[in-house]
């Protein structure tokens, strides 16, 4: 800004100043925007590093995902076949206590009796005691 006569040591003094002071305030503004942009990048570099890491987390995560997945067809499959195994199981023991039961209908008409035995009494009863025989 100029303030009248140029040749006026004072005037030139005051314009240099206002110069100056306008010099500074830009490079000070200047100085700023360049601090603004050296934040950024670091933030940006920093957020590029997190975004990084965490998107190698997701991978992780992902894969022990899919391990669980597939545990769970496994455990899926043998509880199939365990229930499979136990329905065939369940008719062979029905099967099994028919198969016994007809067995036992059968031998308890057919036994006639033991040898000492003849048309329900008994003759003779066999000796459970040893008998000792002194000399």
């Amino acid at each position: 800004m100029i303030w009248g006569d140029v040749d006026d040591p004072v005037k030139r003094w005051r314009a240099q100043a206002d110069q100056a002071e306008q010099e500074r305030l830009e490079e000070k503004r200047r100085m700023q925007r360049e601090q603004e942009r050296r934040e950024r990048d670091i933030a940006r570099a920093s957020a590029s590093a997190e975004i990084s890491a965490l998107d190698q987390r997701v991978t992780a995560i992902e894969s022990q995902l899919e391990g669980l997945n597939e545990l769970a067809r496994a455990v899926v499959a043998f509880s199939d076949a365990v229930n499979d195994k136990l329905a065939k199981l369940e008719e062979l023991l029905a099967r099994h206590a028919e198969l016994r039961e007809a067995d036992s209908r059968q031998s308890t008409k057919s036994f006639e009796g033991f040898a000492r035995e003849k048309s329900g009494e008994i003759v003779d009863l066999p000796e459970f005691l040893a008998r000792k025989t002194v000399n």
